[in-house]
């Protein structure tokens, strides 16, 4: 029997059989699942968030007396898949270790208990080759091959298009370690997050603007989760897994509005370092500065609470929303010129 993938589980198929969310190697079984939640382990080995694959009902119903299955997405073989195993978890158990106590308004929270009735997990018993992958896409062992010259490569995580506190960042990276992988998210699904397109775009336009062979822009095929601390930890996982040295963890990385405090997620990626297998490089956000008419992430004038500019995505965004014109201090009009109206999900 067929079944039709959706965009989340086939990006989480390529991540786990391509070595991108390793140690995950497959999506996880009831056991698995309960084990991460409770000791952030997989295989003996630190992971954060489970892989799993939800069922909603209707699909329940349909598959549930199936003993093998043909995966499809967009109208392409991905796998065969034998040893179907169905099983349910504590929702609100997964909602409380992920986005703390007050999960039952989280955003992803809700769309995780309306998207997942059950789940399977299950043995892949035959790989087809990937047929709809974004462009720029490198298998992370390609990659691999293409960076084992550099002594250091920081990674920088986004899923927006750079504004000048991120251009900063990169001009840090690069300056302190010779190189840098830019490698924004592609799968945005909230709406007024940026396209896909208009992402990559952008970023790639970034990363030239630093004229180095060692500067690199690929996508991450694959989702927000809006997790926080173990969102975060899982990215600097995934560019661990594409060579990095290094992963800069930046403010409120991978929040949501109130749920986690400003640096929660450097902290907590900071305290495990070693278990996580990545240098993780925490510093306070930049802003523009109007006494030094600069940006920075540091000031020795007593008057620069009163004179500091903050930088932020979704100012910009409102910006755009409205059509009025992106002031300079916010973004470089290289980038700016790239977006407009047009460029946000509606």
């Amino acid at each position: 029997m067929n079944f039709k993938l959706n965009y989340k589980q086939y990006t989480d198929y390529i991540n786990v059989t391509s070595g991108i969310f390793y140690p995950a190697k497959n999506f996880v079984n009831q056991r698995e699942f309960n084990t991460i939640l409770y000791d952030q382990t997989l295989n003996k080995k630190f992971f954060p968030l489970p892989i799993f694959f939800g069922l909603k009902k209707k699909q329940y119903e349909n598959i549930k007396n199936k003993r093998n299955l043909t995966l499809k997405y967009k109208s392409q073989n991905v796998a065969k898949v034998s040893n179907l195993k169905f099983y349910e978890i504590d929702k609100n158990l997964f909602g409380k270790k992920v986005f703390g106590n007050n999960f039952k308004k989280h955003h992803y929270f809700k769309i995780f208990d309306k998207e997942n009735y059950k789940f399977l997990s299950f043995k892949i018993s035959k790989k087809y080759s990937f047929k709809h992958l974004p462009k720029y896409f490198i298998d992370p062992k390609v990659f691999k091959k293409k960076i084992k010259k550099l002594k250091f490569l920081p990674g920088f995580h986004t899923r927006n298009v750079p504004h000048n506190a991120h251009l900063w960042i990169h001009k840090l990276l690069h300056k302190r370690y010779g190189g840098l992988l830019i490698q924004p998210l592609i799968g945005q699904y909230k709406v007024g997050e940026y396209k896909d397109r208009f992402i990559m775009k952008s970023n790639i336009k970034a990363s030239k603007l630093l004229r180095s062979d060692a500067v690199f822009c690929l996508p991450f095929f694959s989702y927000p989760r809006y997790g926080g601390p173990l969102e975060a930890s899982l990215h600097a996982i995934v560019r661990r897994n594409y060579g990095c040295s290094h992963f800069w963890v930046g403010r409120d990385h991978a929040g949501y509005k109130n749920f986690f405090s400003k640096y929660e997620s450097q902290k907590f990626c900071k305290s495990l370092e070693k278990k996580i297998g990545i240098k993780i490089i925490s510093e306070k956000e930049p802003f523009y500065c109007r006494i030094q008419k600069i940006v920075t992430n540091k000031c020795k004038s007593a008057k620069c609470n009163k004179k500091k500019l903050m930088i932020s995505g979704s100012k910009i965004r409102n910006l755009i929303k409205k059509n009025k014109k992106i002031p300079s201090y916010l973004m470089i009009e290289d980038i700016s010129k790239l977006i407009n109206s047009k460029s946000l999900i509606y």
